[in-house]
């Protein structure tokens, strides 16, 4: 299936892959957490499998932001329906829902609620400062872009009088 170009998903600048290669990703990691944790695998251990699972997890959520208001160019020009796509993303968000159920039993069982509570803290606390990285990032760029327009027109301004100094001075000479 065909990458979209989206906007930086919130939780970091990388591109977001369709929904459902997300979707596909959060439900590997899952499984992996889910086995790991069946054969009694510490916490530390399956970091990288909650890690993929919650990346996938917030690019499911960001298409189902995207369905619930998508761009005029992709009402035009996208190959399935909007409504395919809502239903997709209702789909993927019980679908998650159910397996963020089982993944605070499993890990309440094995490692007690304060863990899991923990976990929950951290990943808010790690969301929270990646959001502010993306909006600081955003607002660079935006600067950027700004002090360039600035520059660019400032340049212009200073040519079109210096043209204009030599073409006063070449008339009168």
């Amino acid at each position: 299936m065909a990458r979209r170009e989206w906007l930086p998903a919130k939780i970091g600048e990388k591109k977001m892959i369709d929904p459902v290669s997300a979707f596909a990703l959060a439900t590997a990691a899952f499984n992996g957490i889910k086995k790991a944790v069946e054969v009694g695998r510490e916490l530390e251990d399956v970091a990288g499998f909650f890690g993929k699972y919650f990346q996938g997890v917030s690019d499911v959520n960001k298409a189902a932001e995207e369905a619930q208001n998508p761009p005029l160019f992709r009402k035009l020009l996208s190959a399935g329906s909007v409504e395919e796509e809502a239903m997709n993303a209702l789909i993927h968000k019980k679908k998650i829902q159910q397996m963020e159920s089982e993944l605070r039993q499993m890990i309440t069982l094995r490692y007690g609620v304060e863990a899991y509570k923990e976990m929950m803290q951290m990943r808010r606390q790690i969301r929270e400062q990646r959001e502010r990285t993306v909006y600081r990032q955003a607002q660079r760029r935006k600067n950027f872009l700004w002090n360039t327009l600035y520059v660019g027109l400032i340049s212009t301004l200073l040519g079109c009088l210096w043209w204009l100094l030599v073409w006063v001075t070449n008339y009168k000479g």
